[in-house]
């Protein structure tokens, strides 16, 4: 399960940069945040071995994994699509993965 996440995690990345090359903003941004919460889901899959419901997903990740959390809060409610947020967005969620599972995100 946890390869078929990270799997999911850099399909979204991917997803996220083409439509973010096409200038398809929200389509970036939608498929960036996807990538968020199934890197989320991941980080307590690995500790855990559940899967959990978003609501639940976001609760854990508050206590567990601020930093995380901290990315989701600051732009789960982005309501204007440019180009500069959805980077910033991008940007954010590569960092995470990078800083928080290094064998991760060198195989991408």
């Amino acid at each position: 399960m946890e390869e078929a996440l990270v799997e999911k995690f850099f399909f979204y990345l991917r997803r996220g940069d083409g439509y973010l090359k096409e200038g398809r903003f929200e389509a970036a941004y939608g498929s960036y945040m996807d990538g968020l919460y199934t890197f989320g889901a991941y980080l307590v899959y690995r500790d855990t071995g559940l899967l959990l419901p978003q609501g639940q997903l976001t609760g854990f990740l508050k206590s567990r994994y601020p930093e995380v959390y901290g990315v989701l809060m600051r732009f789960s409610n982005i309501s204007h699509f440019e180009e500069s947020s959805v980077v910033a967005l991008r940007d954010e969620l590569r960092l995470l993965a990078e800083r928080m599972t290094p064998s991760v995100s060198d195989r991408h």
